[in-house]
């Protein structure tokens, strides 16, 4: 009798066992994380340009007037030119680094996914699955969060500085930037929708969109010292160096 209760004892948990495993089994798997890692370069060279996918940029009186005086390099002489990366070498700060003709790598990880650009090796990161901190810092990349949805990982970002540009033709912002963006895989291109908002500066939230090709993942050295900025002003603003330049 007792060998024959622990048989069925036996028999049992074997039993559960095996509906355990089933259950398992038949639980659906989890959405694969969309993948848009890989190294990336703006087809358009210098000529990309943060437009609305209609119209142009809705523009408040202030940010209309801030782009009317603003001198891009495209359109000024370097003396003239009111461009904040050129006049006072700044960072380009986001999108506008974006749009640079060199490369930029995404690198996805569990918790971050870092943007390294090879323009004087500048970096941003994601926080994946954080929410913006209440005591955030003003930045000239900002500070990003973002979430996997679907084909795409979201990113949202605010927190930045209000003394760049958007982009190389002078669209102004204020310290009230707010962007969404949308990084997808595009065929073998990346695509980046931008939504920007910002009420100090444009009437209401508009969308563009970015489109980026595939290059070979190696990237330089780029770093831009204050020997480049002195010989700059040197060469084109005729201004000389105080100090020796190191060439």
């Amino acid at each position: 009798m007792i060998a024959r209760g622990l048989a069925l004892i036996a028999a049992g948990m074997l039993a559960a066992a095996g509906c355990a495993g089933e259950t398992a089994s038949s639980a659906p798997a989890p959405a694969p994380r969309p993948d848009i890692s890989g190294t990336w370069h703006n087809p358009l060279g210098g000529g990309n340009r943060l437009r609305p996918a209609e119209g142009d940029v809705p523009l408040t009186p202030w940010g209309a007037e801030q782009m009317k005086a603003a001198r891009p390099t495209s359109s000024a002489d370097f003396r003239e030119t009111t461009d904040p990366a050129v006049l006072y070498a700044d960072p380009n700060g986001y999108p506008r680094i974006m749009m640079h003709p060199m490369k930029f790598k995404l690198v996805v990880t569990d918790d971050y996914v870092y943007q390294l650009f090879e323009y004087n090796q500048n970096w941003r990161q994601i926080a994946i699955g954080k929410t913006h901190a209440a005591d955030e810092p003003l930045t000239w990349y900002g500070n990003a969060v973002g979430t996997w949805e679907g084909d795409a990982l979201v990113v949202d970002s605010t927190g930045y500085k209000d003394v760049t540009w958007l982009d190389s033709r002078g669209v102004p912002h204020t310290d009230q930037l707010h962007l969404i963006e949308r990084f997808r895989r595009d065929g073998d291109r990346l695509a980046v929708d931008v939504t920007v908002e910002d009420p100090g500066a444009f009437t209401k939230p508009w969308t563009a969109q970015l489109t980026f090709e595939p290059v070979d993942g190696s990237m330089i050295e780029n770093i831009y010292t204050i020997s480049d900025e002195l010989r700059f002003r040197e060469r084109f603003l005729g201004v000389k160096s105080p100090i020796p330049i190191r060439r």
